[in-house]
C-alpha cells in the first residue's frame, strides 16, 4: 500500500507558531505600506467613500453632503438626500479608523482623512500574512514562504493597490481569505471553514456586484479531489465537471445520477465526493449573506432592492458601459499603458508555476485559472477596463495574490533559471517603487486629457504609457516644485483632501499650466516626505510621533519573524518524524 508522503510542515506546528508567523508578516508589511502611503485621499472615488463613512458615523445616514463631489457619483432618493452609487463594503471597512480620528480631528477632517487613507494598507498587510500561512499549508518551508511573501507584497501590483483609496486591495484580501478558508475546509473536512469562506466571498458583493461572477468559482477551493481520484483515467476534477456539463446541457436527470453515484469511484470515494459537494454548497449558501446585505443597503438608500444608482450614471453624462473587447483584453494583458505583465512582471512566475501547483493542489490551480478567465472576459468587455484615473490595471488586483500562490512552484528549463527569477522579481520591485513615488494624476493632467478620455479612444493604452513616463516624473522631483506652486492642494483644499481637476471655467487644454500652481504634483507621494513642507498647524498628525510609532511596528514585526525563522531552523524531534521523510527528518522544500 502506498503511503501518503506529502510534506505537511504546518500540521506539526503548534497553532501559536502559525499565529506568530502571520503576526510578524502583518506588522512588518504594514509598517512599509504605512510609510509609503500617500497619507491623503488620492482620488475622487476615495473622497466619496470617506464622505459616506464620516456621515454614517456622525449622522447615522450614509449620505453625501460635500458640494464639491459631482452629482454623477450618486443619486437622490429618500428624504432628498444624495447617496453614493458605491456599495457599503469600503465605507464600513474604514469606520474603525475614521471613528478613532474623530476624537483628534484638528484641523477638521485632516486626521480622519489621513486614517481613512490607511484602510487598504491594513487589508494589503493582512493579505500578505494570509499568503505566508497559505504557503506553509501548501508544504512550503517557512523561510521560502517568507521570501515569496516578500515578492508578492513588494514586487507585484499589491503594493500600489494597498496605497490607494481605491478599494481593489480590499477585494484582493477578501478573495484570498475565501480561497484560503475553502482550502482549509477541504484539508480538514470542515464545514465551518467552508461556511466562513462563503461569508468572506459574499462580502465581495457588498463592494461590487460583478463579483457574483467569480463567487461560484471561488467555491471550487473547497473540493479535495485527491480523495476521489480515479478509475478510467479520470481525475477528481473531471469527476466533478462531468455532471456540471450535463447540467449545462439541461440533462438534469443525468446530472443528478452522476452526482449520486459518480462512475468509477469506490464507496469510500463516493462518500468523500459527496462531502466535498456539501462543503461547496455550504460555501455558496453562506455567500448569499453578502448579497442580502447589499440588496438591503440598496433598499435603505433608494427604495429598491436592485437600484444602486449605477443604472442612472449615463443620465449624468456618463459614457457607455461596454466597449471593444479586443482592445480591452489587450489593454489589460500586454499594453504598455495598463498591461498586467508590465505593471506586475512577477506574474510571469505564477504562470510558470501553475502547472506544478496543479499537480500538488488541482482545486486551487483550477480556482486561479477559472477566476482569471471569468474576470478577464468580463472586464475586457467594459469601456473602462483600465479603471482610470489610476496606476496600472487595478481591476485585476484581486487575481494577484491568487497567482502569487504559484510563485514557489515556478521552474525554468534554462540553466540560468535562477537568474531569470531574480531578474523578474527585480523588475517587479523597480516598477512598484516607481508606482508609489509620484502623484498618479500628474500624468493625466500633463497631457490635458478629458475626464472620460478612455471612452473615446479604447486603444489609448496601446500607444501611451504612464509607466514609461514615470522615470522622468521621478527625476523632476529633484528640482522641486515650480516657483508658481504657492499652494499645496488644488482649489485651496486642505492637504489630505482629494486632488481635483481644473474648474469648469478653465479649458482642459490649460491643465498643464494650471497644475504648475500646486505642489502636490511635484513632491514625493509618501506622507513622511511631503508633509514636512506643510505648516505644523495644518498637519493632522504629529509627524515625529507617527514615524516613531511606525518604526516600532516594523521592529515588532521583524522580532516576530526572527523568532519564526529560528523555529524553522530548529531540528524536528525524532518522535515527530514521519517514516516517509528523509533521514535528516525535514521534508524537502520547494
Amino acid at each position: 500500500m502506498k503511503r501518503d508522503c506529502e510534506p505537511k510542515p504546518a500540521d506539526r506546528k503548534p497553532p501559536t507558531a502559525s499565529l506568530w508567523l502571520g503576526a510578524g508578516v502583518f506588522f512588518a508589511v504594514l509598517a512599509v505600506y504605512v510609510l509609503s502611503n500617500p497619507g491623503r485621499i488620492d482620488l475622487i472615488d476615495g473622497q466619496v467613500r470617506y464622505e459616506v463613512t464620516m456621515n454614517w458615523l456622525t449622522m447615522g445616514r450614509p449620505v453625501i453632503l460635500d458640494f464639491r463631489i459631482p452629482r454623477s457619483m450618486g443619486g437622490t432618493h429618500r428624504g432628498r438626500f444624495t447617496y453614493s452609487f458605491y456599495g457599503a463594503g469600503a465605507s464600513v471597512a474604514a469606520m474603525p479608523l475614521v471613528f478613532i480620528g474623530t476624537f483628534y480631528d484638528d484641523p477638521p477632517g485632516e486626521v480622519t482623512r489621513f486614517l481613512f487613507s490607511l484602510t487598504t494598507s491594513i487589508f494589503g498587510a493582512a493579505a500578505a500574512a494570509l499568503l505566508c500561512l497559505f504557503y506553509v499549508q501548501l508544504g512550503i518551508g517557512v523561510r521560502k514562504a517568507l521570501m515569496w511573501t516578500s515578492v508578492a507584497a513588494f514586487a507585484t501590483l499589491m503594493w500600489p493597490a494597498s496605497e490607494s483609496t481605491f478599494d481593489n486591495g480590499q477585494h484582493a484580501c477578501l478573495v484570498l481569505i475565501a480561497v484560503f478558508l475553502g482550502f482549509l475546509s477541504s484539508r480538514r473536512k470542515s464545514p465551518l471553514f467552508a461556511a466562513l469562506g462563503g461569508l468572506a466571498a459574499g462580502l465581495l458583493f457588498t463592494y461590487q456586484e460583478y463579483f457574483a461572477l467569480i463567487i461560484p468559482v471561488l467555491a471550487l477551493s473547497t473540493l479535495d479531489s485527491r480523495r476521489w481520484q480515479v478509475r478510467g483515467g479520470r481525475s477528481g476534477i473531471r469527476v466533478l465537471l462531468h455532471p456540471i456539463g450535463l447540467l449545462l446541457r439541461l440533462d438534469f436527470r443525468g446530472a443528478i445520477r452522476e452526482f449520486k453515484s459518480p462512475c468509477g469511484l469506490s464507496a469510500d470515494e463516493v462518500i468523500a465526493f459527496h462531502d466535498a459537494c456539501r462543503r461547496c454548497g455550504l460555501f455558496l449558501l453562506l455567500s448569499l449573506v453578502g448579497v442580502l446585505l447589499a440588496l438591503d443597503f440598496n433598499y435603505a438608500r433608494f427604495g429598491s432592492l436592485f437600484d444602486s444608482a449605477k443604472v442612472h450614471y449615463r443620465e449624468h453624462g456618463g459614457p457607455p458601459r461596454f466597449g471593444n473587447p479586443i482592445a480591452g483584453l489587450l489593454t489589460l494583458l500586454v499594453s504598455p499603458g495598463k498591461g498586467i505583465l508590465l505593471y506586475s512582471p512577477s506574474i510571469v512566475l505564477g504562470l510558470a508555476g501553475i502547472r506544478r501547483l496543479w499537480r500538488r493542489e488541482p482545486q486551487i490551480a483550477l480556482t486561479i485559472a477559472a477566476a482569471s478567465m471569468v474576470l478577464l472576459l468580463f472586464l475586457s468587455n467594459i469601456a473602462f477596463a483600465g479603471g482610470d484615473w489610476c496606476w496600472g490595471p487595478r481591476y485585476l488586483t484581486p487575481l494577484v495574490p491568487l497567482w502569487a500562490l504559484a510563485f514557489p512552484f515556478a521552474r525554468f528549463k534554462s540553466p540560468s533559471g535562477r537568474k531569470m527569477r531574480i531578474a523578474i522579481v527585480g523588475a517587479g520591485l523597480i516598477v512598484q517603487c516607481l508606482s508609489v513615488s509620484v502623484e498618479n494624476q500628474r500624468y493625466f493632467f500633463e497631457r490635458a486629457l478629458p475626464d472620460l478620455f478612455w471612452a473615446s479612444d479604447p486603444w489609448f493604452y496601446l500607444n501611451h504609457s504612464a509607466l514609461a513616463a514615470r522615470p522622468r516624473e521621478m527625476l523632476s522631483l529633484i528640482k522641486g516644485p515650480p516657483p508658481e506652486a504657492t499652494l499645496f492642494n488644488t482649489n485651496s483644499n486642505p492637504p489630505t483632501y482629494t486632488t481635483l481637476g481644473p474648474l469648469p471655467s478653465i479649458p482642459r487644454s490649460q491643465a498643464p499650466v494650471w497644475m504648475r500652481h500646486y505642489r502636490v504634483f511635484y513632491v514625493p507621494r509618501p506622507w513622511p516626505l511631503w508633509m514636512r513642507g506643510i505648516a505644523p498647524d495644518q498637519r493632522g498628525i504629529n509627524l515625529g510621533a507617527w514615524l516613531a510609532g511606525t518604526l516600532g511596528l516594523a521592529l515588532l514585526g521583524f522580532a516576530l519573524l526572527k523568532n519564526s525563522w529560528a523555529s524553522a531552523a530548529a531540528p524536528i524531534p525524532a518522535d515527530e518524524v514521519s517514516p516517509c521523510e528523509a533521514p535528516q527528518g525535514r521534508p524537502a522544500e520547494n
